[in-house]
């Protein structure tokens, strides 16, 4: 299994981990939430003073839970993805190479369910998304990507910057308002992003009626949800027969396939054995996204991929 590690990043650092909690710098803001995986114990006990939101699940605090100290309103987190452009200059036959970057704006909030609209770890994967749209050289021919179960739009903010047809699928309504309040943020409001609130299951389906076609999907499906009618989505019974209906609109030379897994317990290979029902195995990379503390000595992990095709990082 391959391991990647977000480090400290510019407007996102790990502080320090412990005890359940973990302690996070986004930006200009400094929240402890609650974390499974952290059973050791805080290197830097002073620092959690410095908490300006701390969220506890057994209070509630107005409706939030969260204890809120210093934020009071939404704020802007600024990421930056970086790609390396090589040219060969014929004449002299040398590759000159320089590093690009797009820097994506997200609206943060504090949420009842201690997310605040960023899942940082996922900026290896978006980091992938861009490296591999530059290598591919596909930026000027507007590949269609289908990002299913899409939350707050990282994924389809990054594609769509990038020069990607976006099509972005979430059950949530306020989500929905949510990410397009993130691409206002971006400036990115004339990117070719289609919003859907929508059952993923339902739509996949009727792209498959409409025989409409994708060169790469995005995906993150939750281990349990409900669409804008109530319907459940149960990770173990629906996961394979959505995959199954993805392989009916996923173009024969698929550009990419990411599935990310960030709740639900299972390992890389097991996310890479449900892949392999419609991508080949040996194809197939698979590994679990850790974040480092700031002080670089310990990883916290934070959830499993599988990604289609395999190529460097």
């Amino acid at each position: 299994m391959n391991t990647f590690i977000l480090e400290p990043q510019e407007n996102y650092q790990l502080l320090d981990s412990g005890e359940g909690l973990k302690l996070e710098k986004f930006g200009k803001y400094i929240t402890c939430r609650p974390d499974p995986n952290v059973l050791w114990e805080k290197k830097s006990p002073l620092l959690w003073e410095k908490a300006d939101a701390i969220f506890d699940p057994q209070q509630k605090f107005g409706s939030t839970h969260w204890n809120n100290k210093n934020i009071k309103e939404d704020w802007i987190f600024e990421m930056k993805i970086t790609f390396l452009i090589s040219n060969l200059k014929e004449e002299k036959s040398e590759i000159f190479e320089k590093i690009k970057e797009k820097r994506i704006k997200m609206i943060l909030r504090l949420t009842p369910f201690k997310h605040v609209g960023l899942f940082p770890e996922q900026i290896k994967n978006w980091q992938w998304l861009a490296n591999l749209l530059i290598k591919k050289k596909v930026t000027k021919e507007s590949p269609r990507v289908l990002n299913l179960f899409g939350y707050t739009a990282g994924a389809s903010l990054v594609l769509a910057a990038l020069g990607a047809k976006v099509t972005h699928v979430d059950a949530s309504r306020p989500t929905i308002s949510w990410a397009k309040e993130n691409q206002k943020a971006s400036n990115l409001e004339k990117a070719q992003i289609r919003w859907i609130v929508d059952d993923a299951r339902k739509f996949v389906n009727r792209e498959i009626r409409r025989k409409s076609y994708y060169d790469a999907v995005v995906m993150d499906p939750p281990a349990f949800g409900r669409d804008p009618k109530g319907k459940v989505f149960k990770f173990e019974k629906d996961v394979l027969p959505l995959l199954k209906s993805l392989s009916q609109i996923l173009s024969p030379n698929p550009l990419f396939f990411l599935f990310n897994s960030y709740s639900l317990g299972y390992s890389a290979t097991v996310i890479k054995n449900i892949l392999s029902s419609i991508l080949p195995l040996n194809k197939i990379e698979a590994g679990e996204i850790q974040i480092q503390e700031i002080s670089g000595q310990r990883n916290l992990p934070a959830g499993v991929f599988a990604r289609f095709p395999k190529i460097d990082n």
